[in-house]
């Protein structure tokens, strides 16, 4: 099986993509199989290499990959890919709506509010003032933390909303929630163990990729009851938001006992230090036997 594995692209997470791909390759040739490497920078060059494969992976992180648009591409191609379809990827690549789909399910969400860049910044304080302090600013539409701040102060704001509207036109305040992180990787209909994430510091881009003061613990430190909540909470996520064949749900159990859904994953990192080949190992499955049953579940949405 010939098997082009999109990495890369020219979203602000494109390091991490290229780590992640070149991995999924790896991975794909250990198994027997055929791993084409695409960097989708040029729309020629993309079409010319995808008519030569059988499946797609998407190891492609943010904008682009995980937003819909190469999803469609791809179903309009009628080649299987992994992964969600088109507009469960946009749907949750945009905070804001994971957010309104997922409340009416009755997740529970800390106080937030959406500002975008025609508000004033007196209006935007306003807002800040109403949620209350410490709160984080974030991009609506971004992952792997990217523009995300810690505010302890309003007069930390505008710097913070500053950074974040260099990534998107909207962003997130919502108030900071004291407890502790853990994600949840989900493979086909099963949820994968938990995974523990400590940080010394605000878990933020630095954090994971720079300083990189985060570790990962699989096993986590939960009780057993504890973690089938949050593998419930997060299988439940992702049927809610219609994904399908793999992803990761970011949590956070708060001190009061509340678990607080954060944020869906529907291209998950697969670098060394990703949390969901972490997890795979945990149910017996390796590196490469993990990527043979993604593959297992690629599809495409007839149009």
């Amino acid at each position: 099986m010939r098997v082009g594995v999109l990495m890369g692209g020219e979203s602000s997470e494109r390091s991490v993509s290229l780590r992640s791909g070149h991995a999924v390759c790896e991975a794909i040739d250990e198994l027997g199989h055929e791993a084409i490497a695409i960097d989708p920078v040029s729309l020629h060059a993309t079409l010319e290499a995808l008519q030569s494969v059988d499946k797609v992976f998407i190891a492609l992180h943010g904008s682009l990959g995980e937003s819909g648009h190469i999803q469609g591409l791809l179903d309009w191609l009628k080649i299987p890919y992994t992964g969600s379809g088109l507009a469960t990827s946009a749907l949750c690549l945009n905070k804001r709506r994971t957010r309104q789909i997922l409340a009416q399910h009755g997740f529970h969400y800390a106080n937030w509010v959406v500002v975008d860049r025609q508000q004033s910044l007196q209006a935007i304080q306003s807002a800040a003032d109403a949620i209350g302090y410490p709160l984080v600013v974030k991009p609506s539409s971004q992952g792997c933390s990217i523009g995300v701040s810690k505010v302890e102060s309003p007069a930390q704001l505008e710097a913070a909303v500053m950074q974040a509207f260099e990534y998107d036109h909207d962003i997130l305040l919502e108030a900071f929630i004291s407890g502790r992180e853990y994600t949840c990787g989900i493979l086909g209909d099963t949820a994968l163990p938990v995974v523990q994430i400590r940080s010394e510091t605000f878990f933020d881009w630095t954090a994971k990729f720079g300083a990189q003061t985060a570790t990962y613990h699989c096993p986590s430190d939960l009780d057993s009851d504890t973690e089938r909540a949050i593998q419930q909470l997060s299988l439940s996520a992702f049927q809610a938001l219609g994904c399908r064949g793999w992803g990761r749900l970011d949590v956070i159990l708060g001190d009061d006992g509340q678990l607080y859904p954060i944020e869906m994953n529907t291209s998950p990192g697969m670098t060394q230090r990703s949390v969901y080949p972490m997890a795979s190992r945990e149910i017996g499955l390796d590196f490469p036997r993990t990527i043979e049953q993604i593959l297992a579940l690629a599809t495409f949405d007839p149009v």
